[in-house]
């Protein structure tokens, strides 16, 4: 007997389940969704892949280009002045003025009681 109010419990959970999840479209539309997901990043990945292999072609092409074209020397001096002007440049650093400190510790207890006695009167 315990059992069957076991099953016919969690029957009645389920069912309150799906009507809950009937906006996403209950437990098929869960499925739905998933799968969506999982076929968006396989395309994804694809589209990565190729994108990947276009630039490897498109940068042999090139580098085969210039050796034919005997422009080795072209090409070095070219990457030698971007190295040189994307290069870091140290900044000198200037020094931080330290701040004074207060002179004693009286004139910073004084000023809390200054403002309370002017409150008072």
């Amino acid at each position: 007997m315990a059992s069957i109010q076991r099953l016919t419990k969690r029957v009645k959970d389920l069912e309150e389940w799906t009507k809950e999840n009937e906006m996403t479209g209950g437990p098929q539309g869960v499925l739905e969704t998933f799968t969506w997901l999982v076929n968006e990043t396989r395309m994804a990945q694809q589209l990565r892949m190729q994108t990947d292999q276009n630039f490897n072609g498109m940068r042999s092409a090139t580098f085969e280009f210039i050796e034919q074209h005997k422009m080795n020397d072209e090409w070095n001096e070219f990457l030698k002045e971007k190295d040189e002007a994307n290069a870091v440049q140290e900044q000198p650093t200037e020094e931080v003025p330290l701040q004074e400190e207060a002179e004693s510790g009286k004139e910073v207890v004084e000023t809390p009681e200054e403002s309370k006695k002017d409150k008072k009167e």
